[in-house]
């Protein structure tokens, strides 16, 4: 079996690559990079992505004795993903690249790249798993529960599940460090990757300014009641704690965004909390929707605990924002306790268990 891993420069992608060579023989794996955007000379050190990862997936790969090659992404990435990103920025959302970055290229356009150079599965360095039960694959959390990457993959399909492999997925950190160390690698001891790859300013707003055409706004509080003014609605998100100005009697937290009204809405800290919400752009790992009500846990953000919800097929349309009253396959989700800062943009991750069932986008 020829094995394609997909190489960041990293110690996770390194060990699988190294996992894999021990597996099946280093003449049957091979190494795969996507160049995925223009370089400017100034990109993140510490990019998944950057001219130094290729550098470090390159030199790894001839210590493990596998040939390396360098996928030009460009296009795809600039499609699915900056653009994206942008837009969900312009309409007053807060996206998150990683999950379409994975889903459309790392397991899209980089597998269909690897099988033409050969390769039967390809590997990455997730935290999670894949288990395969009767016909069809199943998506686990990673063991290691501080680094579990499942939220971020919620988008994958069956094929594409048949077709991938996480060897440390069934491991901790430490251990992947260790192996690392054992064997030389010279990213034993690398930090993580951190912020948007493809941003090279020092903030995401300094790169949005330069995206998007920003006027100020009004600040209002929830009695629609002006209490500021904003530079632009895209540098907030919901949560947001800086640049609403001062003088309020307790701390406020930006609540809503409105890009039609170019309104940015505070409140104090108990109206940040919410029951429910709606999601679209629902993505099942079986690909059949499951019997509704489904009751399960969910994550509204990478970091967060699992929330128990119930989920039911949306029918009301007024629970369904004027965005997408033309998309089909609304979400209604209940949340048992309150949820803070639901934000629209970020994905629902939703979970039996160790299981991941999908996900979608809140809106």
């Amino acid at each position: 079996m020829k094995i394609a891993v997909a190489m960041s420069g990293g110690v996770d992608s390194s060990v699988a690559a190294a996992l894999m060579v021990k597996k099946y023989g280093k003449e049957n794996v091979f190494g795969v990079t996507a160049k995925l955007f223009c370089y400017s000379g100034k990109e993140k050190e510490k990019a998944c992505c950057s001219l130094s990862a290729i550098d470090d997936a390159r030199s790894i790969c001839a210590k493990l004795g596998i040939p390396h090659y360098v996928l030009s992404e460009e296009k795809e990435f600039e499609e699915a993903v900056i653009k994206d990103f942008v837009s969900a920025y312009r309409h007053g959302q807060t996206p998150i690249p990683c999950i379409p970055c994975n889903s459309v290229i790392k397991f899209g356009t980089m597998l269909e790249h690897a099988r033409k150079l050969g390769a039967e599965k390809l590997v990455t360095g997730h935290y999670t798993q894949v288990t395969r039960k009767g016909n069809s694959y199943r998506l686990l959390r990673g063991v290691c529960e501080e680094k579990d990457q499942s939220y971020f993959l919620y988008r994958l399909s069956q094929k594409q599940l048949a077709r991938v492999e996480f060897p440390v997925g069934e491991m901790e950190k430490r251990e992947v460090r260790k192996i690392a160390k054992d064997m030389g690698l010279k990213v034993a001891e690398k930090k993580e990757s951190q912020g948007v790859c493809f941003v090279t300013e020092e903030r995401v707003t300094d790169y949005l300014a330069d995206k998007i055409e920003t006027k100020s706004g009004d600040i209002i509080n929830t009695k629609g009641e002006k209490v500021g003014t904003h530079e632009g609605y895209i540098f907030y998100t919901i949560g947001q704690r800086k640049r609403i100005g001062g003088g309020h009697a307790e701390p406020m937290f930006v609540l809503r965004i409105d890009p039609i009204s170019n309104q940015v809405v505070i409140g104090p800290k108990d109206e940040l909390y919410g029951n429910e919400l709606v999601f679209i752009n629902s993505s099942w790992v079986s690909d059949k929707e499951p019997k509704m009500p489904l009751k399960c846990t969910a994550k509204i953000r990478y970091n967060t605990e699992d929330a128990p919800c119930t989920v039911n097929i949306c029918k009301e349309k007024h629970m369904v924002k004027e965005l997408s009253k033309s998309l089909p396959h609304h979400y209604h989700v209940s949340f048992k306790n309150p949820e803070r800062a639901i934000t629209p943009g970020q994905s629902i991750v939703l979970y039996n268990k160790e299981i991941v069932l999908g996900g979608g986008v809140i809106i």
